[in-house]
C-alpha cells in the first residue's frame, strides 16, 4: 500500500469520526471491498488501529483495542483462532479473522504454524487456501480440542474461597465454611474442598438475593424430599443463616437448598439425587429444557457435557431463572465482570445458552444472570479440570448397615487429593455400567476385569492401603506418561533434529543452535547471548554426557526444542556430552511445557536411555525411542 494512499484512508476515516461500511469505502476509493480489507489489515501494523464491526470500519487507537480485545496473549489468541474454526466447518476468510481480531493477516498466518503444531496430537491440521482458512478432521477429534480449549481457560482460582469473599464481603465467607463443614459432619455427610466452595458460593448468591428481597416463590412440596441426613442438614444449615443473618428460608428457598445439598453429598449417599431421578422433584419441563440446551451446545460447540452433579445444579438454576425473568426479579451479579474479563469462552457458552432459553422461553436475560450460567459452565469445566489430576475410582461394596459409609469415609480422608469416587455398587454384575473409571476398589473378589482392581477389606487395614497406594502410583505413572507422549509432536520439529554436527565449544554450540532456533522463528536474534549468560553462570551439562543449554527468561516467541546426536563425545566446559538439548519457552505456554519436560529431563538423566538414544539413526528413530522410554519410564 502505498504511502499517500495510506495516508489518506486513514485521514479520510480520521474526519468521518463514526463507522463507515465497507461498500462506501470502497466507493470512494474506487477499489474492491477484498481491496479495503487489505488496507485495513497493512494499517493495523503500524500505530494507528482500525477496529470493525457490523456497521464497518473505524479509526481507534491502540489502547482502546487493548481494552476491547482479551486476546492480547499468542497463546490466548491461537485458542480463540481454534474456536473460530471448530465452530465454523465451511472454513474461515482469513480477513474477517483479521478484522473480528484485531489481528493482521500476517500475524494470522504466525499463528498458524504454532496452532498446527499445537493441534497435531488431536489429529486435525488447518489448510490455508488463498485466502480461506479451514480445519480439518474429524467431529470427534474436534470435540475433544474445543473441550481442551475451554478448559485451559479455567483456573484453580475460578472458584476459590478468596474469589467468593472478594465479590460478596458483606459475608464472612471463611467463617461459613466452618459452621457448614460442621454440621455436615454432625449427619455423617463428607464433601470435599471443591465441593465445599462450590456450595458456599451458591448458599452466598441464596442469602444475597434474599437479603435482596428477591426469593423464589414457586410450589414446592417438602413432603416430596424424603427424611435422610441431607434433608435434616440442609435444615438445620438454614435454621443457622437465618437467625445469623436475620433473614427467612421460605419453603421454595428450602426445597431448593435440599435439592442441591442432595446433589453435592452424592459421594456418601447414592441413592440421592441424579439426572435419572430429578423429575421427581422438578418439574418434567425445566429437566426437558435443560436436555434441550446441552444438546444444543453439543450441536454448536462440539461440547459434550454429561455429568449427573452438573445436570443437577444447571436445571434448578434454569428454573429459577425463569421465574426470577418472569417475575421481574433479575439482580445484580458481582461476578459479572470477572467471569466476562477474565474467561471469555466459558462467557461466550452462556451467551449462546441464554440466547437459547431466551428463543425458547420468549423472556429476556440480562448481563447478570448471563454470569450465572457462565458460573456453572466454568464450575463444570473446573471439576473436569481438577479430576484430571485424579485417578477416576468405583468402589464395589454391600449396602450392609454403615459398612459402605465408612469404607468410603475412609479412602476419602486417605487419598482425597489422589482418588476421586465417582460411583459405589452393590455387586461387581453392574461394573457393565460404568464408564471412564480408571480403578474398582472393591471388598468382593473380581475374575476376568480389563480395569485395574484392588481387592480390600470392608474395614481397611493398613496393608489395604497400602496395595491401593502402589496402584495409585502405577496408574499416576501412566497417566503422567501418556499426557507426555501427547506433547511429543508439539515440541519436538524434525527440522530442529540433527546428528553428528561437530563444531569445536559449547560456545559455538549455542550460537549455532541459537541461530537456527531463530531462523525457524522460535526465538528473537539476541537468544544465543541470553543461553550463554546462563551457561556462565553454572554449566548446563549433566554428568551423564547430556547438556541442556537455555535462557533464564521465558521469553520466546514459541516453546520448543533443538536438539543434536553425536556419535562420538564432544566437550562441554568440563564434561563430555553425546546430546545436546536448547530448549525455547514462551511464557503463556509454561503451564502446558512443564510436565513435559519434567518427563523429558528424567529420561535424559539416565545413562541406559542416553546410550539409547545416540544410536538412533535419524528423526523417526529417535521419536520411537523416545516414546518406547516414556512408555518404560
Amino acid at each position: 500500500m502505498r504511502n499517500d494512499r495510506r495516508e489518506a484512508f486513514i485521514q479520510y476515516l480520521a474526519t468521518k469520526n463514526d463507522w463507515c461500511t465497507a461498500a462506501s469505502l470502497a466507493s470512494y476509493f474506487k477499489v474492491s471491498t477484498r481491496t479495503i480489507r487489505k488496507y485495513v489489515n497493512e494499517i493495523n501494523r503500524d500505530q494507528m488501529v482500525i477496529t470493525s464491526s457490523a456497521q464497518g470500519y473505524q479509526l481507534i487507537s491502540r489502547d482502546k483495542v487493548k481494552t476491547d480485545n482479551h486476546y492480547t496473549s499468542p497463546i490466548d489468541r491461537i485458542k480463540v483462532i481454534l474456536k473460530e474454526l471448530i465452530l465454523h466447518t465451511e472454513g474461515l476468510n482469513i480477513f474477517d479473522l483479521g478484522d473480528k481480531l484485531f489481528l493482521s493477516v500476517s500475524s494470522i498466518e504466525n499463528d498458524m504454524v504454532q496452532a498446527n503444531k499445537m493441534i497435531k496430537p488431536y489429529s486435525l491440521k488447518i489448510r490455508h487456501k488463498k485466502d480461506t482458512l479451514i480445519l480439518l478432521g474429524e467431529e470427534t477429534d474436534k470435540r475433544r480440542l474445543m473441550s481442551f480449549i475451554i478448559s485451559q481457560e479455567t483456573s484453580e482460582e475460578f472458584l476459590s474461597l478468596k474469589a467468593v469473599q472478594d465479590s460478596f464481603p458483606n459475608y464472612d465467607v471463611f467463617s461459613l465454611k466452618n459452621e457448614i463443614a460442621s454440621i455436615l459432619e454432625e449427619f455423617n455427610l463428607y464433601v470435599n474442598d471443591y465441593i465445599m466452595n462450590n456450595l458456599l458460593l451458591h448458599l452466598v448468591i441464596t442469602l444475597d438475593r434474599i437479603k435482596n428481597n428477591n426469593s423464589v416463590i414457586q410450589s414446592s412440596d417438602l413432603n416430596k424430599l424424603k427424611s435422610n441426613f441431607e434433608t435434616e442438614a440442609a435444615n438445620k444449615i438454614a435454621d443457622l443463616l437465618e437467625v445469623k443473618y436475620g433473614i427467612a428460608f421460605n419453603e421454595s428457598e428450602r426445597y431448593n437448598f435440599i435439592l442441591l445439598l442432595s446433589s453435592k453429598t452424592t459421594l456418601l449417599n447414592y441413592q440421592s439425587l441424579t439426572s435419572s431421578s430429578l423429575n421427581r422433584y422438578v418439574a418434567e419441563h425445566y429437566v426437558n429444557l435443560s436436555k434441550k440446551l446441552l444438546e444444543k451446545v453439543h450441536e454448536c460447540y462440539f461440547i459434550e457435557i454429561v455429568d449427573d452433579e452438573f445436570f443437577v445444579k444447571f436445571t434448578l438454576h434454569i428454573r429459577n431463572l425463569l421465574f426470577r425473568a418472569k417475575h421481574g426479579q433479575m439482580v445484580k451479579n458481582p461476578l459479572t465482570y470477572k467471569l466476562k474479563d477474565s474467561y471469555p469462552l466459558i462467557y461466550e457458552l452462556a451467551v449462546f445458552i441464554s440466547n437459547q432459553i431466551q428463543l425458547m422461553e420468549n423472556i429476556h436475560i440480562n448481563e447478570d444472570e448471563i454470569s450465572y450460567i457462565a458460573f456453572h459452565i466454568g464450575s463444570y469445566f473446573e471439576r473436569r479440570k481438577n479430576l484430571e489430576k485424579k485417578i477416576i475410582c468405583a468402589v464395589i461394596c454391600p449396602n450392609y448397615y454403615d459398612m459402605r459409609l465408612q469404607l468410603i469415609q475412609k479412602l476419602e480422608k486417605k487419598f482425597h487429593n489422589s482418588l476421586e469416587i465417582i460411583k459405589v455398587l452393590s455387586d461387581s454384575s453392574e461394573i457393565v455400567l460404568l464408564e471412564k473409571i480408571d480403578l474398582i476398589i472393591s471388598t468382593l473378589p473380581l475374575k476376568d476385569e480389563q480395569t485395574p482392581s484392588v481387592f480390600v477389606h470392608p474395614y481397611l487395614t493398613e496393608e489395604d492401603y497400602g496395595y491401593i497406594q502402589i496402584q495409585l502410583n502405577k496408574l499416576n505413572k501412566q497417566k503422567k506418561n501418556r499426557k507426555v507422549k501427547q506433547y511429543l509432536d508439539l515440541y519436538f520439529d524434525e527440522d530442529l533434529f540433527m546428528k553428528n554436527v561437530y563444531l569445536d565449544s559449547d560456545e559455538s554450540y549455542i550460537a549455532f543452535m541459537a541461530k537456527l532456533l531463530y531462523e525457524k522463528g522460535y526465538v528473537s536474534i539476541d537468544y544465543g547471548k541470553s543461553v550463554l549468560e546462563r551457561e556462565r553462570m553454572s554449566s548446563t551439562a549433566f554428568n551423564n554426557n547430556v547438556a541442556v543449554p537455555h535462557s533464564m527468561h521465558m521469553d520466546a516467541a514459541k516453546t520448543g526444542i533443538c536438539i543434536i546426536i553425536l556419535d562420538r563425545p564432544v566437550n562441554w566446559g568440563k564434561e563430555k556430552v553425546q546430546i545436546i538439548v536448547m530448549i525455547s519457552i514462551n511464557k503463556q505456554q509454561r503451564e502446558l511445557f512443564s510436565p513435559f519436560f519434567e518427563g523429558v529431563i528424567n529420561i535424559l538423566s539416565e545413562w541406559r536411555n542416553v546410550h539409547e538414544l545416540i544410536k538412533a539413526k535419524d528423526y523417526n528413530d529417535f521419536m520411537e525411542k523416545m516414546m518406547r522410554l516414556l512408555n518404560e519410564n
